[in-house]
């Protein structure tokens, strides 16, 4: 639920920064296939499209290309527009609908046959200046120069991609140029692929005698990567399930492989791989196709003839006759569970070819209820018994690869329950095989996804592209793919038709399946020393190889790379908006506030599709320190339990059957008129159909005034869980941990905000756990519930259409009635400044992510718009020439928070007192580099700012940030207008208000490797926290 205000919050900065393989898993879009077994079939009554409706008519040719096939997709609002280039075949896809957020991008299948991540660095490596536009980095110069909503690159298993999506179309026709020039015309210069693939270089360029290091992006990017235990599973489970192709390797790189890679490697495979005729294009919107097709057809296709494409087809797995179990090795994480239960397991069997739709969509509602929930069988037989810590990031129905496959992982096992697990799944899938699926529960998934079919997100092109570019990657049907609703038909007519129909998928895909793999993953002390000690073996073996040539050469190709790296590259030839683009905000939907049976409320009345949004919050300034601290693991557990008339498996099948789901989190803010206090609570949300919105109240109240805190078991269970899962992921987002831990060495409400959601979390509920028994922590989250769920308490907002609203406010008056009120007054909860200090997250990992932070003014201050602008303009013309390009780290940035804390960070870094300079350094650079401070700087920061504002927000959302924050749609406009006029001087006079001298109130923090010299280097006193 990311609003305007919480992306300042989140520390989520340019999506270009860091990229990640998305695990393409929603419901709906991963419906996939045609059945391949004889099973009754639903087909789609003909849809009659009057001529008039349709843009292009089948078979007539448009600039180059001929529509080849027209289809209405009603479930969604669309008109599907297949196409394709004459000259060279290359697919492209429209999808008109009437959305102001259109999306493009060009797809490429992409197969290694190596882990030396060679199309990982080819898609670094075309951003990197093309024919068009031979400017370093044009793809970062962009991201200043564009409204994007969203602007990156990709590389998955098997594909490469390059989206974008945006709401203005001369922003549209300026990303499609260099999208296309970047493809298909790039100059992959041999600097660039040193500088974003991998280098030999001297630790001091500038001395020919000092000692070589590896240095290059994506070589550090795959060390952090590999550093994430998680990541290291997934990735080998895949290699090892499907090991006769191209699955067998690294798409995105092996750090120890990548130095292996050529510069000639990586222009052949360009040549080969990026041909239009390997090509895909996708286009979704409202803008003119027209130009589009004419442009990429004038421009590009028709330089072009048509080759033979199905040198990069995947061919299907070979079936295996026996299972197969492979064990792996992983580095000890120093905040995980116990050395003797650091284990992973996960069982695996492959399943449909992803082109087979409709047998996907069954695997993949199979999946659901196999393993989500209460009333799943593994749920039953792997978790409830308690001896892990839960599920792994591998569970589920993977449908990104030609072979589709199912997984169920556990985490924190320890080895001599290995055993047991394969035992318990062969158990489960027999029993399951026997006894089948409870009718309730099936419906309650098949509702799920039906829910989803109406529920809009402001990103639904993109989320589209994503979730079909497996699929069309292998060449399957993407328009049967998107009728949901005809394969839920199919799928209720087989089950009608055969009450057996799943247990026979059962037997089919989980008992006679001989393709079945058993990974095992177990810590190793030595696992990082060992990684060093390769890769110094990989760094001696290269160096033995150079003669004085080589070597002379490694030493002139750093000075150059050095001096690109520090030149100012003119980058006027790069398309950009002007002022007359971006000057008028979107229209916004009036809130009204008003208050039903003395609850404040807040409604929005827009087009919802037919579903209602609630959103409750419930302050919690009343609670004391202890209570506080319990919030986070309290809405973890709290709709997990049952109630006093549902047992724990009885509500979730009622909930999932009525609603998205009832859930609930933290919400803390500070004021942003003075960030002098802060206000912080629980804040619950739902959707559902709106013929279902009376049940949803009534479920709602009954978790709220009957929720049951009485089986010890289970919340042990749920407990060992949540500290299992707290623990994953930190490196993946260890930027926003460093700043999170940064800011709370600013102020005491960032501090109580880091030990409720940040690395401070972790040990605190460690030792939360051991110092209390089962039954005192669920005394003390039964007294948390009780004195939370106040209507006296409670805010709510709703959002609905205006002409559901007077039947939704019936059911919602009927809820209130209903709930407790009890005498309650708000309490403020003041913000006190810290002493300035400094600490470090010492980690077993490789690489490092730094954060600097101090206080200065929150969001109402005028002052804040000029630094917020001014935090873009640092990010993309300093940090990331300094920290990215010149030293080495995947990602860096600057922002400002509502909050007040302004924060520098950076990601998967090489350096870590190199870059914390780099963030002091930032008002000398100001000082020493004003010719880069130019008006043209100024509206390209202001675009950044622009992208974040003015982003697009889902129907169920308009309104949040009033609601949460408190900033009115006055506010807001107030707020963009003044950044928009913010000038040189307001922004050179910020600088030197907040900049010049050492902020009185500041924090330095680091997540990464012991480092002995670090009190040295940078003269100051660390506090480290192993």
């Amino acid at each position: 639920m990311l609003s305007r205000l919480s992306l300042i919050r989140s520390g989520v900065f340019s999506n270009a920064a860091i990229k990640h393989k998305n695990r393409m898993s929603s419901a709906v879009q991963n419906a996939k296939t045609l059945d391949a077994q004889p099973q009754t079939q639903i087909t789609d009554s003909p849809t009659i499209v009057q001529l008039q409706d349709r843009k292009f008519e089948e078979g007539k040719q448009y600039h180059g290309f001929q529509c080849v096939r027209c289809e209405k997709v009603p479930e969604f609002g669309i008109m599907s527009y297949s196409f394709q280039h004459l000259g060279t075949g290359t697919e492209l896809w429209y999808v008109d609908r009437k959305d102001q957020n259109n999306a493009f991008s060009i797809n490429f299948r992409t197969t290694p046959f190596d882990s030396t991540g060679l199309p990982h660095i080819l898609e670094h490596s075309t951003l990197c200046g093309s024919e068009k536009y031979p400017v370093r980095d044009p793809f970062f110069k962009m991201l200043d120069r564009s409204l994007a909503t969203f602007m990156n690159a990709m590389t998955g298993p098997d594909y490469t991609m390059y989206p974008f999506s945006t709401m203005n179309e001369v922003d549209f026709r300026n990303l499609q140029k260099i999208y296309l020039d970047a493809v298909f015309k790039p100059k992959l210069s041999y600097l660039d692929f040193l500088q974003e693939g991998w280098r030999l270089e001297h630790s001091n360029i500038h001395d020919k005698n000092s000692d070589y290091v590896i240095k290059g992006v994506v070589y550090n990017e795959m060390k952090g990567a590999f550093s994430e235990n998680s990541s290291v599973f997934g990735q080998s489970l895949l290699n090892n399930l499907l090991p006769n192709h191209t699955y067998s390797y690294v798409s995105g790189g092996n750090p120890l492989e990548i130095p292996k890679l050529t510069h000639k490697n990586l222009v052949d495979f360009h040549q080969k791989y990026y041909h239009p005729s390997n090509a895909r294009i996708y286009t979704y919107g409202s803008f003119d196709l027209g130009k589009t097709l004419s442009y990429v057809n004038e421009h590009y296709l028709s330089k072009y003839t048509y080759v033979d494409n199905t040198y990069s087809r995947i061919p299907n797995q070979p079936r295996w006759d026996k299972e197969r179990n492979v064990h792996i090795s992983s580095r000890l994480d120093s905040m995980g569970a116990p050395f003797e239960k650091q284990n992973q397991i996960a069982i695996a069997l492959l399943m449909s070819d992803v082109i087979d739709i409709q047998e996907t969509f069954v695997l993949y509602v199979l999946s659901e209820l196999l393993v989500r929930g209460p009333n799943s069988p593994f749920y039953k037989s792997f978790i409830e018994p308690n001896f892990s810590g839960g599920y792994n990031q591998t569970t589920g129905f993977d449908p990104q690869t030609k072979d589709t496959f199912f997984c169920v992982g556990l985490q924190d096992v320890r080895v001599e329950d290995f055993g047991k697990v394969k035992n318990i799944f062969a158990e489960t899938v027999e029993q399951v095989m026997v006894q089948g699926f409870d009718s309730k529960h099936i419906e309650s998934v098949l509702h799920n996804i039906e829910l989803s079919l109406k529920h809009q997100s402001p990103q639904f092109g993109l989320g589209l592209l994503f979730n079909t570019t497996p699929l069309w990657n292998h060449e399957g049907d993407v328009v049967q793919n998107l009728r949901v609703s005809n394969m839920i038909a199919n799928f209720r007519n087989n089950l009608k038709c055969d009450p057996k129909f799943l247990q026979r998928k059962i037997e089919q895909y989980f008992i006679k399946n001989t393709h079945k793999l058993t990974l095992t993953m177990s810590p190793d002390e030595t696992y990082e020393e060992n990684f060093k000690i390769a890769e110094s073996e990989l760094l001696k073996q290269k160096v033995l190889g150079l003669d004085k040539e080589k070597k002379d050469r490694i030493y002139e190709n750093g000075m150059k790379l050095a001096e690109v790296q520090n030149s100012i590259t003119n980058v006027d030839i790069l398309p950009c908006l002007n002022l007359d683009d971006v000057k008028n905000a979107a229209k916004q939907e009036p809130l009204h506030v008003l208050k039903l049976r003395e609850v404040p409320t807040q409604v929005c009345n827009v087009q919802t599709n037919e579903i209602s949004y609630l959103k409750c919050f419930f302050d919690g300034s009343e609670l004391t320190k202890d209570e506080i601290k319990l919030i986070p693991l309290f809405c973890n557990v709290i709709n997990d339990m049952g109630t006093k008339n549902y047992d724990f498996r009885e509500f979730d099948k009622i909930v999932l059957s009525q609603t998205g789901g009832i859930d609930f989190r933290l919400h803390f803010a500070e004021n942003i008129f003075d960030s002098k206090s802060y206000n912080l609570g629980i804040l619950m949300t739902t959707h559902a159909l709106d013929k279902n919105s009376e049940n949803m109240f009534s479920l709602c109240k009954e978790l709220l005034t009957n929720f049951r805190l009485t089986d010890t078991e289970r919340l042990k269970m749920l407990i060992d869980n949540y500290v299992s899962n707290i623990t994953v992921g930190i490196t993946s987002s260890g930027h926003l941990y460093a700043m999170q831990s940064c800011a709370g060495l600013v102020t005491d409400a960032a501090k109580l905000k880091s030990e409720l959601s940040g690395v401070e979390h972790i040990e605190h509920m460690k030792n939360y756990v051991k110092a209390h028994t089962t039954e005192e922590i669920m005394e003390n989250l039964r007294m948390l519930g009780e004195k939370l769920f106040n209507k006296n308490a409670m805010r709510v907002a709703i959002n609905t259409s205006k002409e559901y609203y007077p039947k939704l406010v019936n059911h919602y008056e009927q809820f209130l009635n209903d709930l407790p009120s009890v005498e309650y007054k708000k309490m403020e909860n003041k913000v006190n400044l810290l002493k300035p200090s400094c600490q470090h997250f010492v980690m077993n990992i490789p690489v490092n992510y730094c954060a600097k932070s101090f206080f200065c003014v929150p969001y109402s201050h005028p002052d804040h718009p000029a630094l917020r602008v001014l935090a873009k303009l640092i990010s993309a013309k300093y940090l990331l020439q300094v920290v990215r390009v010149q030293n080495g780290a995947y990602g860096v940035g600057a922002k400002v928070g509502s909050d007040g804390i302004f924060n520098f960070f950076s990601y998967r870094d090489p350096n870590s007192t190199k870059t914390l300079e780099a963030f002091d350094n930032t008002y000398k650079w100001l000082q020493e580099h004003n010719e880069q401070v130019t008006e043209q700087a100024l509206f390209e920061a202001k675009l950044g700012v622009l992208q974040q504002l003015d982003a697009p927000v889902a129907p169920g959302n308009v309104g949040i940030d009033f609601f949460l924050y408190g900033v009115s749609q006055e506010m807001f406009l107030k707020y963009r207008n003044r950044m928009l006029s913010v000038t040189l001087k307001e922004l050179k006079d910020v600088a030197e208000r907040y900049f010049k001298a050492e902020p009185a109130y500041y924090g330095k923090c680091l997540l990464g490797p012991e480092n002995k010299a670090l009190e040295t280097e940078t003269n100051l006193k660390w506090k480290t926290i192993v």
